[in-house]
């Protein structure tokens, strides 16, 4: 299994490797899943020490975990998904604002063809009415 060495960076009190976060910066994960990486034996590391006590430290990088950088990552395709899902969302909308001003109407036209309930004294009194 060949590994890339990567360069050590100069900001480093010991040029023994990269810390655990330099690493998952330049494979671009997180310094979680290096540290899962390391005790699954996916990536070599050596045990320096540290302040705290001992410290991981990576000094090769397997070449498959490198992330190479790239000015477009998002492919054409992607962007026209999106546009086009954007352009069906906007008229969506409008069939909805349709469709609410349509109900607003049909509303108002049940209310127009059903009685008005009469308040509780009148019906009160026509039964008064109807007794005597």
């Amino acid at each position: 299994m060949s590994y890339m060495v990567y360069p050590v960076s100069r900001a480093m009190p010991n040029n023994e490797g990269l810390t655990i976060t330099q690493a998952a910066k330049a494979m671009r994960l997180s310094p979680k899943t290096v540290r899962r990486h390391i005790k699954q034996g996916k990536i070599p590391y050596k045990l320096v020490p540290g302040k705290y006590g001992d410290e991981y430290r990576i000094t090769e990088l397997p070449p498959q975990r490198l992330k190479e950088q790239t000015l477009d990552t998002t492919p054409t395709l992607a962007l026209d998904i999106v546009q086009r899902l954007e352009q069906e969302n906007r008229n969506l909308a409008g069939q909805l604002g349709a469709a609410h001003e349509r109900i607003r109407t049909l509303e108002n036209q049940i209310k127009l063809l059903t009685a008005g309930k009469q308040p509780w004294w009148r019906r009160l009194s026509k039964l008064f009415k109807r007794m005597v």
